[in-house]
Parts: C-alpha cells; sequence; structure tokens
C-alpha cells in the first residue's frame, strides 16, 4: 500500500522556525490578545485554501483583550515589524554572545 504523503498548507521556514518560535513566546507576540484565537477561528472555519482563511481570518478575528482590537492586515504588519526588530536588535546579538562564550 502506497504511503500517503500528508498537505502541507504552511510555508517551510527550516532552522528560521525555531528563531521565529523562540521570538514569538518570548515576546509573547502570537498570544490571543495580539492576533486573536487563531485556532479557534481555524477550528471554526475549516478553510479550504489559504484565500478561504485569510479571508475569514480578517472578518471575525478580534484580539482578546478588553478593547477587543479588530485584527487588520496593518495589525498583522505592526506584529511582523516587531517580530523583525527583536530578531534582529535582540535575539541574534544575545545568541551570539552566549555561541562565543560556549
Amino acid at each position: 500500500m502506497p504511503k500517503k504523503i500528508p498537505v502541507k498548507f504552511s510555508m517551510d521556514f527550516g532552522a528560521k522556525e525555531k528563531v521565529l518560535n523562540y521570538t514569538c513566546q518570548t515576546y509573547q507576540l502570537s498570544r490571543p490578545n495580539k492576533v486573536g484565537a487563531v485556532m479557534a477561528l481555524i477550528r471554526e472555519c475549516h478553510p479550504k485554501t489559504i484565500d478561504e482563511w485569510e479571508k475569514w481570518y480578517f472578518e471575525k478575528a478580534y484580539t482578546e483583550n478588553k478593547d477587543h482590537i479588530k485584527i487588520t492586515p496593518s495589525v498583522l504588519k505592526e506584529l511582523g515589524e516587531r517580530l523583525h526588530e527583536k530578531i534582529t536588535q535582540v535575539v541574534i546579538p544575545e545568541w551570539q554572545t552566549a555561541f562565543k562564550e560556549l
């Protein structure tokens, strides 16, 4: 019986994924109070395409804090800029120093 190959919908970030995950977790950039309840929205939507998901997400997603801010492309862009800033200005220099000291 041929082995089933899983369909992958996310981008392959390779080794960079560890840095992205570390930074998002450390600086809480992917929390529900920043991007909404993403997993709950995915379960509710059951998207078949990325376009379907984006449309659904931007219609339904709000932050989970007292202000309930609507998630828009500009909100995500700002979070991406903060992520880039943290990686380049904090994480990389810290890790380079740590690796030199090993």
